[in-house]
């Protein structure tokens, strides 16, 4: 066969079809709805998705996974008094290295949960909870104040834009700058 029959016959309509089909399931899984309020669209460098995402909704509403209650048990209260309706989990693991196949505990992992609050003034209200976010925070600007964390060897941060509160965890505080990073990215792009 000449490389001229081999592209025709590889750009037929089957192979077009399935081309299609991959396209709309990975668009489908990873695309931006009510449901699905985001994924990032770039994760930082030598970062991998740990698990596929989670999805976690009401007791009227669930979603994928089921309620905030399957995600968090009774800590889904605060988040329901402030109007919640989904929340979308996603847990990024460093590229395997020698010390974390050694033992997992030393596997470096970013936790990052995006909460739909329904409104700007929800979202806010939770921020304000102490509930949420308690007392003994630094202030850090991402492109808007946030809040950090640091409970050695965990930082966290803390953020919110229009109606999503936006957590971001990460197991290794010596990677601060890397989850900074990843938070000003989403804060844009979210």
């Amino acid at each position: 066969m000449t490389n001229e029959r081999l592209t025709k016959k590889k750009c037929g309509p089957a192979y077009f079809l399935c081309r299609c089909l991959l396209m709309l399931s990975f668009l489908t899984t990873f695309s931006q709805t009510e449901n699905n309020p985001f994924i990032p669209g770039k994760i930082p460098d030598g970062f991998v998705y740990a698990q596929t995402p989670e999805y976690y909704g009401t007791y009227d509403h669930p979603q994928k996974n089921g309620t905030i209650y399957d995600y968090i048990d009774g800590g889904g209260e605060v988040y329901i008094k402030h109007g919640f309706h989904s929340v979308t989990h996603i847990i990024l693991k460093k590229e395997t290295t020698t010390a974390a196949l050694e033992n997992p505990k030393n596997q470096d992992t970013i936790t990052l949960d995006i909460y739909q609050l329904g409104s700007a003034e929800n979202a806010k209200a939770a921020y304000a909870d102490e509930a949420i976010c308690p007392p003994g925070f630094s202030e850090k600007n991402i492109g808007a104040a946030c809040k950090t964390y640091h409970y050695e060897p965990d930082y966290l941060i803390y953020f919110i834009k229009g109606k999503y509160l936006i957590y971001l965890g990460l197991s290794n505080d010596t990677l601060t700058e890397t989850l900074t990073q990843f938070a000003e990215e989403i804060y844009k792009t979210l």
